[in-house]
């Protein structure tokens, strides 16, 4: 399975109780010259996008407001689209796991980080 299907499959019930429904995916990206993929969901009050380039080796959450365009969130020329994680001050305390960890780990991982955040990111976002 491709990691664009594993953001539905380990995320998708996480994103769906947070109120956001899958909008698009677009797995032809090129970032920098390299391959990258995004996907969008959307929520009753902003845009969420997941999105990972092979430059830059992570997976990144990004959230925008309802009007941005479904464009990759690393080129933001709308200048729309901003970290979740630098949206938010909270300390997690979470341990990031080992590079050579298994998908499900690192998808855990992922969603706790999204737990933690994804509120105060919303609310940072609206000026709240």
């Amino acid at each position: 399975m491709t990691e664009v299907g594993q953001v539905q499959q380990f995320m998708g019930a996480t994103l769906a109780n947070s109120g956001f429904a899958l909008e698009a995916v677009d797995s032809t990206i090129t970032y920098l010259g390299r391959p990258a993929w995004a996907v969008y969901y959307r929520g009753a009050d902003c845009k969420l996008q997941i999105c990972w380039s092979s430059r830059e080796g992570g997976i990144d959450f990004m959230l925008a407001p309802l009007d941005a365009p479904n464009e990759f969130g690393l080129i933001n020329r709308s200048k729309k689209w901003q970290f979740m994680l630098a949206l938010s001050d909270l300390n997690d305390d979470l341990v990031t796991p080992p590079v050579d960890a298994p998908p499900d780990i690192w998808w855990a991982w992922r969603i706790a980080l999204f737990n933690v955040h994804i509120e105060t990111a919303r609310s940072v976002l609206h000026g709240k």
